[in-house]
């Protein structure tokens, strides 16, 4: 795809880190686009999943018998819920920013996987609190080009968009077959990682199959 995605999430990244220097006390118990996490709670699962070292996040996994999309829902919000906001101000600042930290689970997630996971994050704080920024457009490129690769079981927009011919209006990108689905490029990308708050952005005759509301033909 020739893109440095890692230079493209380590951007993102730093990105996050201003906007969390910016959020005001009320700001970070607000709810987030995540169902049930506050902006606090994203925060902690991106934190966790940086730096719980893998033989302690385990040892946490244990207590949920390897659920993991449970274990992870409920172990980000207990990360939330037992650090203040300075501390988790701090921590981002200090591991991921300044660190570039890899310790835990995102070791073993690619850097495409990385960079479209924390840009939805991203948006899910800043679309809940009412903060839109304008993204880099390379960085976008970057995360359309990667949706149609990720496939894991806890995090998977290939088979998503396989089965449409996604159009961003607002860039000069379009790619694969089927059922015409259009709108910004942030738009697809969140609608692609589940974001309904996205939907009403799109449009197109692949639409309603994308969003779930009738079944994709194949």
């Amino acid at each position: 795809m020739g893109h440095d995605y890692r230079s493209h999430l380590w951007d993102e990244v730093a990105d996050i880190g201003r906007l969390l220097a910016e959020l005001d006390r009320p700001e970070w118990d607000a709810p987030s686009l995540c169902d049930g996490w506050r902006v606090r709670d994203v925060v902690g699962h991106m934190e966790y999943g940086h730096t719980r070292v893998m033989p302690g996040f385990l040892v946490d996994l244990a207590r949920y018998r390897f659920d993991v999309p449970r274990g992870s829902s409920e172990l980000s919000i207990r990360w939330g819920t037992d650090h203040s906001p300075e501390e988790l101000l701090a921590i981002w600042e200090r591991e991921l920013v300044a660190g570039h930290a890899r310790r835990g689970v995102s070791r073993f997630v690619k850097w495409p996987d990385g960079l479209v996971d924390h840009l939805i994050h991203h948006q899910d704080v800043r679309r809940a609190l009412g903060r839109p920024r304008e993204i880099p457009a390379a960085r976008l490129v970057a995360a359309l080009d990667a949706l149609g690769t990720i496939h894991s079981p806890i995090f998977d927009t290939r088979d998503k968009v396989r089965p449409f011919c996604l159009v961003a209006t607002d860039l000069d990108w379009t790619s694969g077959r089927g059922p015409r689905v259009e709108g910004p490029a942030e738009a697809l990308i969140l609608a692609a990682g589940g974001r309904p708050a996205a939907y009403g952005e799109l449009s197109g005759e692949g639409v309603a199959a994308f969003t779930g509301q009738v079944p994709a033909a194949g």
